[in-house]
Parts: C-alpha cells; sequence; structure tokens
C-alpha cells in the first residue's frame, strides 16, 4: 500500500490498527503514537503498514524542516485513517465560527443564482457580479462554475476574500432563501464532518453606503427576515436530529462607512439596530436559546485607535446589559504587529469582549517575527533595493523608534546601501522595539488569561488571509494552548477557503506533533472536559474497530 495507492480493504485495516493504538495509548500526541506505532506488535507481520507509518514520521519531520508540503501529508493515508477516527468519534464537534455566506456549497447556491438572474433584476445582478469576479460571471451554466467563483486561489489574500463572498450575498435576499440555507448547512456539516453545534455569523443588516458592497433588492430584507429564517431552517433540521444545537450570532460591519444611508451616522443605524434585536427577542421569546450574542466583523486594519471604537460602544454596552456576549474579530489582519495588538486592547477596554475572534496579533512572536522583517530589510539593502512603504517590511519600518536614526530609515527606504555602524543600530533599533511590543503583548495576553476570554482559533483562514503566519505549522494554537487561553476551533468560511472542521484538526496536530495530545484536541473541539469520560470513549471506539493482534 502506497501513499497514493491501496484497496479499501487496506486502508479499512490501516484505519482499525490506528484508532485500536489511539485508544490503548488514551490520545497521545501524534509523534509519539507513530513511533509507538511504527514498533508495535501489529506491524511485525505487516511490512507494508510499517514502511506506510515510518514514510509517514518522515514527512512529518520534513514538513516541519520547512523541506515538505503539508498537502501531502493531508493526502497520506494516515491521514485518511485519522480523518475516519475524527469523522466516527462518538462526541460531536462545536464549529465555534462559520459565516453564512463562505459555508454554502456551489451545488446550494447554483439554483438559486440562476433564479436570481433570470428575475427582474437580473441585469442589474449580472453587472454587480461582473464587476466582482470579471469574466468568469459570463459562465454561470454549471456548478463548478459557481464553485470556482466561491473558492479563493492560493495567491489571493483578504482583499479579494472579502469580495468573493459577494455571489452567496445576492442570492440570500429573502427569508425562505436564509431557512434553506440554514438547513442545508446544518445537513452538511452534521453528516459529512461530525459537527453537532454550529455558531453562525451572518450580517444582521447589508445596507452600506460602499456601491461596492451594495446588493440589489437588500433594501426589502429586513434583519428579522434573516434572523428567523436562519432559526427556522436550523430547528427543523434539531427537530430531526435533537442532538445538534445552534447559536445564531449577528455580525456588524466594523467599517465607518458600512451602514444605512438613510440613518444620520452610523452610529444611529447600529442602536437602532440593537433595539431592533432586543425588540425581536420580546416578539419572539423562543429566539431566546439561541440569540444571546454579537460579533463584528470586517476589515480592522485601520482600525485600532480608540477613537474607531466608540461609534458602536453604546450599542455593545445596551446587549452586554441584557445577557448578550460580545464578541469581536480583531487581531486578523493588521498593517503593523503592534497596531494589530492595540485593536484587540482597545475592544477588550472599550467593548469588553467575552471572546477573541482569530488573535493572531497575541499568538506572533515579536522577536522571531522583526528579525525576520530586520533580516528582508538589509537584504534588500545589500542589493540596492528600494522598501516600499506600503510593504509590510516598509509599514514595519516606519512604525519602529528611530530616536535620531532617521537618516537610517530613510537609507533603507531609498535602497542605499549602509555602512557596518548603521547597520548595527539599526539591530539595536529593531531590538529594542520587538522587546517594546513583546512587553505590550504579553499584557494584553495576561489580561485575556485574567479576564478569561475565549479565543477562537482558525489555522486555515490565519495561514491563507493574512501573511503573517508562513505556514500551518506556525500557527499559534498550541502556544495559547499552553499559557492556559480558553480556546475554540472555527472554519471561518470553509467552503470559501477550501477547508473543513476536521481537516483544521489535522492541521492543528500536523502544526505541535510532539506537543498537542490528541485527547486535547478532542477536548477543545468537543467542549468536553471530562478526561476519564474521554477515555471511556476511546475504549468503545477500539470495540468497534478490532486490532488484528487484539
Amino acid at each position: 500500500m502506497s501513499q497514493n495507492t491501496g484497496t479499501i480493504a487496506e486502508q479499512e485495516l490501516l484505519n482499525a490498527e490506528l484508532i485500536s493504538l489511539l485508544a490503548e495509548t488514551n490520545g497521545l500526541a501524534l509523534l509519539p503514537t507513530l513511533d509507538l506505532f511504527f514498533q508495535s506488535r501489529r506491524l511485525r507481520r505487516k511490512p507494508e503498514l510499517q514502511q506506510l507509518v515510518g514514510g509517514f514520521r518522515e514527512q512529518i519531520y520534513r514538513y516541519h524542516q520547512g523541506r515538505g508540503e503539508v498537502t501531502r501529508l493531508l493526502q497520506h493515508p494516515i491521514s485518511q485513517s485519522l480523518r475516519t477516527f475524527f469523522q466516527t468519534f462518538p462526541l460531536t464537534y462545536r464549529e465555534e465560527h462559520t459565516h453564512l455566506t463562505g459555508a454554502l456549497q456551489a451545488s446550494f447556491l447554483h439554483p438559486l443564482l440562476l433564479a436570481r438572474l433570470n428575475g427582474p433584476e437580473g441585469d442589474l445582478c449580472r453587472q454587480k457580479l461582473s464587476s466582482v469576479y470579471g469574466a468568469e460571471a459570463e459562465q454561470l451554466a454549471s456548478i463548478q462554475d459557481v464553485e470556482r467563483m466561491l473558492t479563493l486561489r492560493e495567491s489571493e489574500r483578504f482583499e479579494r476574500y472579502l469580495q468573493v463572498l459577494y455571489l452567496p450575498k445576492l442570492v440570500l435576499i429573502d427569508r425562505a432563501s436564509h431557512q434553506a440555507a440554514a438547513y442545508h448547512m446544518a445537513k452538511t456539516l452534521y453528516e459529512h464532518y461530525n459537527v453537532g453545534f454550529l455558531r453562525l455569523k451572518f450580517t444582521y443588516s447589508r445596507l452600506t453606503t460602499d456601491p461596492r458592497e451594495q446588493i440589489p433588492g437588500a433594501e426589502h430584507l429586513t434583519g428579522e427576515d434573516s434572523l428567523l429564517g436562519l432559526y427556522e431552517g436550523f430547528r427543523s433540521f434539531q427537530r430531526e436530529h435533537p442532538r445538534f444545537n445552534f447559536a445564531l450570532s449577528p455580525c456588524f460591519r466594523k467599517e465607518p462607512s458600512f451602514y444605512d444611508a438613510s440613518f444620520a451616522s452610523k452610529q444611529a443605524h447600529f442602536q437602532a439596530q440593537v433595539d431592533e434585536i432586543l425588540g425581536l427577542l420580546e416578539r419572539h421569546p423562543e429566539l431566546a436559546s439561541y440569540l444571546n450574542e454579537v460579533d463584528t466583523v470586517g476589515d480592522e486594519r485601520q482600525l485600532y485607535r480608540k477613537e474607531h471604537f466608540m461609534e458602536m460602544q453604546l450599542g455593545l454596552r445596551k446587549l452586554a446589559a441584557r445577557g448578550f456576549s460580545i464578541r469581536s474579530h480583531h487581531g486578523e489582519t493588521f498593517y503593523t504587529l503592534k497596531r494589530g495588538i492595540q485593536a484587540v486592547d482597545n475592544a477588550m477596554n472599550i467593548w469588553r469582549i467575552d471572546t477573541l475572534e482569530h488573535g493572531l496579533s497575541l499568538g506572533i512572536n515579536p522577536n522571531h517575527y522583526y528579525q525576520l522583517i530586520m533580516e528582508e530589510a538589509l537584504a534588500a539593502n545589500e542589493a540596492a533595493q528600494a522598501i516600499t512603504a506600503h510593504s509590510i517590511v516598509g509599514r514595519e519600518l516606519h512604525d519602529m523608534k528611530w530616536d535620531g536614526h532617521d537618516a537610517i530609515l530613510a537609507g533603507l527606504m531609498r535602497g542605499e546601501k549602509l555602512g557596518r555602524e548603521s547597520v548595527s543600530k539599526f539591530v539595536k533599533v529593531k531590538f529594542h522595539h520587538a522587546r517594546e511590543v513583546e512587553h505590550y503583548q504579553h499584557d494584553v495576553l495576561n489580561r485575556v488569561l485574567d479576564k478569561s476570554v475565549s479565543v477562537t482559533a482558525l489555522p486555515t483562514s490565519n495561514q491563507k488571509l493574512t501573511t503573517v503566519v508562513p505556514g500551518f505549522k506556525d500557527h499559534p494554537f498550541s502556544w495559547w494552548e499552553k499559557k492556559g487561553v480558553d480556546l475554540g476551533i472555527g472554519t471561518d468560511n470553509y467552503v470559501t477557503l477550501g477547508t473543513d472542521y476536521i481537516k483544521e484538526m489535522l492541521l492543528l496536530l500536523f502544526a505541535e506533533p510532539e506537543d498537542l495530545k490528541i485527547t486535547k484536541l478532542l477536548m477543545v473541539a468537543t467542549g468536553e472536559k471530562r478526561r476519564p469520560y474521554l477515555s471511556h470513549l476511546l475504549w468503545q471506539m477500539r470495540k468497534n474497530y478490532p486490532s488484528s493482534t487484539a
């Protein structure tokens, strides 16, 4: 059985042997498990499986040395066995962060899109699609065409990501479409990825003064329609599968221009939406168990100062006083690391958030990060290359305190070669800046711990949408776990980003194969904190996958 070949019977045998071992060892970390597997009595009479295990272990080592691709790991039969283990685990998983518009399959969206294009606003919808997707919008005959438009390409980042989500928004224009979307999403996640709890994030109002974001027909969709439609769709699936549960998390865009122009200001529009949600709960008390939190989303790169948080402060305080939890996307994307930390700091101080979504700026090692910035700047300087002011390196250099050494900064930006003494001063400037940011970061992280603010980790989203996580192995999940941060796992927009919940779990295992115990990962993913109970469930799985050597 090679990496890419093998019979179904061989894969099932591998599944049984590995799952049995995971139960017997009570969910050790991945590499210790592979070491035991390679040496075990299970494989003594199966040299082809032993070779497979040894090869996968070697791929893990190469991956952490920067000589291997995560895609190759995910395609390996051992990964398929791990996927089977996670898919069939007796407890379901908590999908703590997924957005409505990025979690709908092309097969679901395609007929709704055709109906829109053939409707009274069809020409306007085509124009909007063309402005976002270009020539691709001219080919919408098949499900594959829609899938291609929905999926973010490897070279595309956050700006394009927000644009790609336009197509789903275009078809979700009434209560019925929201109801169908919720049922579709619950069924897909429950049946294919063992997700039993879904925290759904959706934009409460899509009305905006930004013409690029405007959606034909959105003025006829009320927040009540979208919310009740989602509730009805999820409840319909819940009646069929009682152990499924969900939380509705209305999201509000942070950008100053994102509000209904019929209001005098963004603050006035937000206050009106807050009152509308509270009124909705009074009219529909059955929503209370599912509608008790809100979230803020959007492009935060220029929204990090205190004044950027004031327009929504009163509305969030009012919701908190009525028992709502406040969640917020911060520390996800930023122009400089220090600003990313500052955004989290202000979200905690001014909005008093209960959960931090992403929080990546609290997981990057400043000393490592700024050393790489310095090396890249010096490499460009040695080649007499100018540094663009709006590049990552350029922004970080301008954020440092040069204290009388502005000529060195100017030389770096213009590509004028620095002398040895100037390089030494640059190293000193970088060193002190890294220390300052490190202290700031740890102060904020300690307050996250002190105030029991939970953090949702989204590996694929953080790797694909930012430039500060070079690879999946650099994600800070395991470091946060060691610090004692209360963690959750989410996929963000799993269709758009080409991932799924179980893939996220595998990526986290591959990122920390020596220290992250599979049992600990299961505790975070399921929300089950009783270790003896998890051990019992693992042993029950062993009975369902009997080893040939048992």
